[in-house]
């Protein structure tokens, strides 16, 4: 058995965590709805404003992105990248 239960391949583990992810991302959509946001950084993210979170947490991705670019002068591309794994 690999890590974190899964079978051990990069695909299977890759597969795993963005399952993961998603479920987070869930969890803390839940909550900002609920009243009581929570606060979570994903570590290779770490140059991502409080407001861009807010807005990609709350389902407003395309004004985060937009944000995102603005602050950090990325391209579409990459700033919807980082933007959907928030």
């Amino acid at each position: 058995m690999g890590l974190f239960g899964a079978g051990g391949s990069d695909e299977d583990l890759e597969r795993r965590i963005a399952e993961l992810e998603r479920r987070v991302a869930e969890l803390e959509r839940a909550a900002f709805l609920a009243g009581q946001p929570i606060r979570t950084q994903p570590v290779d993210e770490p140059g991502v404003s409080e407001m861009v979170r807010h807005l990609a947490v709350g389902g407003n991705k395309i004004a985060a992105i937009k944000l995102l670019r603005d602050e950090t002068g990325l391209g579409l591309k990459e700033a919807k990248e980082i933007v959907d794994r928030l």
